[in-house]
Parts: C-alpha cells; sequence; structure tokens
C-alpha cells in the first residue's frame, strides 16, 4: 500500500510542478557552482626555485617550463638586447654546440624554446630524463656563442628593414614612445642602431644578473607524478645556485590631457592604421577587473554583437574589423586601453570620430541588460571547456604563483562573474573610458593628415617618424623646383637624355635572395617606338619557373606548365613596365608629376613627386644634391610595394644604374643585386619570346 501511495503522491506533484510552468519565459539560471577545478602540487627546492606540477597521464606528453620572474627592463642604446639574449640563450651549451643541441632534441621528438625570461622543453614522457636534463643543461649552462649572436644580429637587423614600410610596427613604435617615454622599459624601441650596440657580453651579463632558481617558477605539465617531479627537480636543478636579483622601478606614465593627435607617414597606403589609446592603471587581480573586461568586451571584445564593429564595419563600412583592448600590466599605470581598427584611408578621420562616439555612449551606459548576459555566458562556457585542458591548470597554477591571487581565485571564476552588476560595469566603463583624454595615433598616406588636425583638443599633429622620432620640419623647397627640372636632373644624373633616348634595347640580370633561395632574374627590353617590349624570366638553379611576356599590346605569363594571356586595359597598365627608364617617357605618355615636398630618405634631403598612373599612384624620391633617385613607393590594387635604390655605378654604355635595390612587399624583405646590364646588344622581337 505504502508503495502506491508513493506513486500517487510523486504524479500529483509532477502534476502541479507541470501546471505551474510557464512556458513562454525561460527557466530562470541557477546560482553559478564553485567549479572544481583541476589540483596541481607545488614544492620548493632550498634553493629556492618553486615547482608547480599538474598531473595528466591521459597521454604520455610532458611539457617543462622554466619561468624567470623579474622587473621589466628599461634597455635604452641597447634596445633589444634582452629579446637577442633570450634567443641566444637557447642555442648551445657548453656541452653541447647548436648542431649537437638541435640533433639531440629532434632525436627524441622534443622541442626547446627559449626567451630571455623562458626555457621551454616538450616532449613524450617515457624521455622524462632527458627532457629534464636538454633543460637543465641550456638553464644553466649556455655558452652564448659569438657566430650564433652574428647571425642573430643579422637576422634582427634584417627584420628592422622591413619593419620599417609595416604598419603594425610602425604604430607599435610611436605608441610607446607616446604612451611611455624614453625612461621608461615599455618606451623602448628597436633601431638598427640599438641593435648594433649588442655585444655578446651585454648577453652574458644579462644571464648573469636577471636569471636565478630564486626569481624563477617551473612548471610541469603532464604524464609524471609528483615523486617523480621532485626527484627529476632535485637532480637536474638542485645545485642551482641562488643569487640577487636587481630591483627597479620607473617614472609612473602620465594620462593624456584631451585628445592628442600622433601620426607617422607611410606613402601611398591604400589603408589606415588607428588606435585610440590611453596608459590605465589596471593589473590581474583587481576588484574591478571583470566589470572591467565585461565592459571593453561590449564596446570591441570581438563577437560581432560588439559595438566597434556592429558601427564601423556593419554601419559606416569602414572596415572588415574593429576591437578594444584593455591590458594588465604590473607595474603602475602601465596598463593599456586601445581601440583600434585598419579603414580606408579617405575614412581615417571619420572611422577615429565613431570610436570615439562609442567609448562615450559606454561612459553614458548606453549598453542594455541583454548585452551584459550575452557576455556573461559567451564567457562562462569558454571557461567550462578550457578546463578540459591541463594546460589550462598550469596556467592558472602560474598566475596564481606570479601574481600572488587568492588560491580559489579561478575556481570561484563563474560565482564572481555571476555578480557583476549593471552599476559595477557602468563604474568601470566611466572609471577607465576615456575618449576625451587619449592618443589619437594614425599611420596612413600624408595627404590625411590635414584632416586629422580637427580630432585634436589643441588642432595640432605631432609626427613621428617609423621609429617613434619627432619628425624635423622639412627644407623648403627652392622657388624654381619644379618637377620637370627635377626628372632632367635625374635623367642628366644617370647619363643625360640624349645618351638615354639613344637606347634601344637592354638586358639586366640580377639575383635576389628569398627565404634561402637564390633567384635569377633576367630583363630584356625592345624600346620601338609607340610599341615597347619587354620580357622577365625568373629562374631557379638555371630552370626557368616563369616567364612573361609583353608584346606592346598584350601580356603572356606562363608558370607551372599554364599559360595566361592577359589584354585589354590590364595589358594596357603594362606597358609602363617595357621601359627602363620611365621618366624618359614621361611627356609621351602623358604623366604629369606633382612635387609634394621634400623628405628624408637615409638621412639625406630629397625631391618628393607624386605619380600617378590610371589606378596606380607612386611616389619617387630623388636626392636634392645629386638627382638620383633614392626611393620609390607604389600601390595599385590595394598592395603596396617599396624599394629603395643603391650602389648607382656606371655601365660600360654610360648609363649610371642603381646595382642594389631592397624591396619591401607585403612584409617580406627582398634584396636584388644586378649582375650584368647589357646595352644596344641588337635584339629583336623573337629574341623575347
Amino acid at each position: 500500500m505504502k508503495k502506491y501511495y508513493l506513486l500517487l503522491l510523486a504524479l500529483c506533484l509532477t502534476t502541479i510542478a507541470f501546471a505551474q510552468i510557464d512556458r513562454s519565459k525561460a527557466p530562470a539560471s541557477g546560482t553559478a557552482p564553485k567549479v572544481s577545478i583541476g589540483e596541481y602540487e607545488s614544492f620548493t627546492l632550498k634553493n629556492g626555485l618553486k615547482v608547480l606540477v599538474v598531473e595528466n597521464n591521459k597521454i604520455p606528453q610532458l611539457n617543462i617550463s622554466l619561468n624567470i620572474v623579474r622587473d621589466p627592463l628599461l634597455e635604452g642604446e641597447k634596445s633589444s638586447y634582452t629579446q637577442i639574449a633570450g634567443e641566444l640563450w637557447g642555442k648551445a651549451t657548453e656541452k653541447r654546440n647548436a648542431k649537437q643541441l638541435s640533433e639531440e632534441t629532434d632525436f627524441i621528438g622534443a622541442h626547446l624554446r627559449t626567451s630571455s625570461t623562458y626555457v621551454g622543453v616538450s616532449g613524450l614522457s617515457k624521455f622524462k630524463n632527458q627532457l629534464m636534463e636538454i633543460l637543465s643543461d641550456v638553464a644553466l649552462h649556455p655558452s652564448f656563442p659569438q657566430e650564433e649572436f652574428d647571425k642573430i644580429i643579422l637576422q634582427t637587423k634584417s627584420g628592422l628593414h622591413t619593419s620599417q614600410s609595416d604598419p603594425a610596427s610602425i604604430m607599435n613604435n610611436i605608441k610607446s614612445v607616446t604612451l611611455f617615454g624614453s625612461q621608461h622599459p615599455y618606451g623602448d624601441v628597436i633601431t638598427e642602431t640599438t641593435v648594433d650596440n649588442i655585444t655578446v657580453d651585454d648577453c652574458k651579463n644579462y644571464y648573469r644578473t636577471y636569471v636565478h632558481p630564486n626569481n624563477a617558477i617551473l612548471v610541469i605539465v603532464g604524464d609524471i607524478t609528483l615523486p617523480e617531479a621532485k626527484t627529476l627537480a632535485e637532480k637536474y636543478l638542485g645545485k642551482w645556485k641562488t643569487g640577487k636579483t636587481p630591483k627597479h622601478e620607473y617614472t609612473v606614465p602620465a594620462q593624456p590631457q584631451g585628445r592628442k593627435v600622433v601620426f607617422s607617414n607611410k606613402d601611398a597606403a591604400p589603408q589606415a592604421s588607428i588606435q585610440v589609446t590611453y596608459p590605465i592603471d589596471y593589473h590581474i587581480g583587481m576588484p574591478d577587473q571583470l566589470a572591467l573586461n565585461i565592459a571593453n568586451q561590449i564596446l570591441g571584445g570581438g563577437d560581432f554583437q560588439a559595438k566597434l564593429l556592429k558601427n564601423l564595419r556593419e554601419d559606416k563600412g569602414y572596415t572588415y574589423g574593429s576591437y578594444s583592448r584593455v591590458n594588465a600590466d604590473p607595474l603602475p599605470q602601465a596598463g593599456t586601453f586601445n581601440a583600434f581598427a585598419e579603414v580606408k584611408t579617405n575614412t581615417a578621420d571619420s572611422a577615429v570620430t565613431e570610436i570615439l562616439k562609442e567609448m562615450q555612449n559606454m561612459v553614458n551606459a548606453e549598453f542594455s541588460d541583454e548585452d551584459i548576459q550575452r557576455v556573461k555566458k559567451t564567457w562562462a562556457g569558454q571557461f567550462s571547456r578550457s578546463l578540459e585542458d591541463p594546460a589550462t591548470i598550469a596556467q592558472f597554477a602560474y598566475a596564481i604563483e606570479r601574481y600572488k591571487l587568492p588560491k580559489d581565485y579561478y575556481s570561484t571564476f563563474l560565482q564572481r562573474l555571476e555578480n557583476v552588476s549593471r552599476d559595477e560595469i557602468i563604474a568601470a566603463a566611466r572609471k577607465y573610458f576615456h575618449p576625451e583624454n587619449a592618443y589619437i595615433l594614425v599611420v596612413t598616406d600624408r595627404s590625411m593628415k590635414p584632416q586629422l588636425t580637427r580630432l585634436a583638443t589643441d588642432g595640432k599633429v605631432t609626427e613621428l617618424d617609423h621609429y617613434g622620432q619627432p619628425v624635423a620640419e622639412s627644407a623648403k623647397v627652392a622657388t624654381d623646383a619644379t618637377p620637370e627640372k627635377i626628372i632632367r636632373n635625374y635623367l642628366k644624373a644617370i647619363g643625360g637624355v640624349e645618351k638615354l633616348k639613344s637606347i634601344r634595347d637592354m638586358t639586366v640580370k640580377s639575383t635576389m635572395n628569398m627565404q634561402g633561395m637564390t633567384i635569377e632574374n633576367s630583363y630584356k627590353y625592345l624600346i620601338i617606338p609607340g610599341k615597347p617590349m619587354f620580357m622577365l624570366e625568373v629562374s631557379l638553379a638555371g630552370n626557368v619557373m616563369q616567364k612573361m611576356v609583353f608584346d606592346g599590346e598584350k601580356a603572356t605569363i606562363a608558370a607551372g606548365g599554364a599559360t595566361q594571356t592577359i589584354e585589354g586595359e590590364k595589358a594596357a597598365q603594362m606597358k609602363e613596365q617595357a621601359y627602363p627608364i620611365l621618366e624618359l617617357e614621361f611627356e609621351n605618355l602623358g604623366i604629369t608629376p606633382t612635387l609634394e615636398g621634400i623628405e628624408k630618405v637615409n638621412g639625406r634631403d630629397a625631391y618628393k613627386l607624386k605619380i600617378v598612373m590610371g589606378d596606380a599612384i607612386t611616389y619617387s624620391f630623388y636626392d636634392v644634391e645629386n638627382g638620383l633617385k633614392v626611393k620609390s613607393v607604389g600601390t595599385q590594387g590595394g598592395v603596396t610595394q617599396e624599394v629603395t635604390f643603391e650602389d648607382y655605378q656606371p655601365t660600360p654604355f654610360g648609363l649610371v644604374y642603381p646595382y642594389l635595390s631592397k624591396t619591401s612587399m607585403q612584409g617580406m624583405p627582398i634584396e636584388i643585386k644586378v649582375s650584368d646590364i647589357q646595352i644596344n646588344t641588337g635584339l629583336q622581337a623573337d629574341d623575347l619570346k
């Protein structure tokens, strides 16, 4: 009887429950639970080395990382020396040269990585002893070989050459200088001069000064037990001697007063890089951290409902994406707020205005409860999924130890996220979003500079070069300087108009190194009045990889066994390439350059001419003193190419030609060296087929 009574009671309760449910409303969310995060173990060696262990025996993998905890360093005239020291750190040890170290790690399928504050090795857990031995050898006995140092210096300087025309690198430099200045470590800018100032001894001194066990945290993640980890750590790192690490303090960055515009020129840029930014006092673990991050996510955190993306992309069509970030930093007032986008050049000022407007809307609390809930739900899901990865637990453990966070900081994340109120988010937006007091950074073509003045509170625009240094006032153009005279001087400098017009054919052979390969180029020009022809062959190891022929009317391109024919307007645009000296043909082609002023190129004054050919815009720079063309920057079809011309030499014919050119296109550096020039050898049309 009791059995039937319980069944009847259950049915009644179920009926009542269903009768009380309102199906038109979503059920209320339950209280967020305290998450059970996988535990990590920790211990400390006698030398002060803190060790964190996260065991995961599901896969036979092991990841071991040694993290150095130190203050940021002001590098000044040796800027990038810690970066170079970090790279050199992992090249060789006292008992293993670079080749041996590479071969031994490859043999066991391991991966070794180093930076100025990190040595990490990963591989199969069955090689745990070998992995720890390699890590300890690199960490305790680096040799800093001169030959490897020299290679890193060359690679660094090559990268700097490319970065001079890279909008992201330029933006990073002007931002560092503007927000932090030369007396703060985050204001350091890497230049060829600072790289040249660095020596191997600087790298060794850095290691001796800052790499000690008592300011390091060793993190071991993977298929290993705590007793095994203790045995390995003690065996390989237990005899590492302690040391005293210097502490550093720096001037606290100041908030801008009013809106200040900082501009850097990138000739012929089809896009503008824009940022609204300033320093903020924001560090991990602060009470309003979650409120600030929610406010930022609503503003421009990355999803398609974020205000910046909806405004600048969907509504205005200025860009594919606009975002905002808040970056934490342990130094006072050294965190940053950034709202940024890559936009069409002629919309740079309008796009900045819209970013400032959306920031003000956040300050005015013009966002909905639905916005808040969307962010909370998204983050809760992402956080829960991240817990499936043992590396996440290791990251949490490291952050707790590194930043002295409460032990339950991450296990209570969902509870704290749920409890963030609308009022707290509004307060965070008003505390950290300052559209009225911000730096506005813009990298684009100088033609936009006048429009940017209206964005500045004082109506002024500060111009910095690609390294973040003030641009000196340009020399005044002489009253008798005209584009025609500049072109005449150039033609005179390379041989004279009469001699240049006597060129009937020309063959130029050159080589270029690209990604470790030596590529051979052969240009052949046949100058027929009104119908110039040219052929380009690109070869690798003596084999023609690509061939382009322009017969004066159409072009054919052969590569990889396929042939493409280009006719009509696109072929007509190739006509300029058929002239070895285009300036000689300006009048015939109806090209009328305009003089844009004088700018510095490699420290020398150069006239800047703007040349428009169809939809292509090119800026050519001619040395004021000797007349030679020293640089060309052009854009066509959204692609920008920059070329510098060096090592001018006379040919047997009498033409003075640049035997070295350095090209940067789409961030890739290419150096082209001329090996041979032949003129008026009797080429015929059949020779260009």
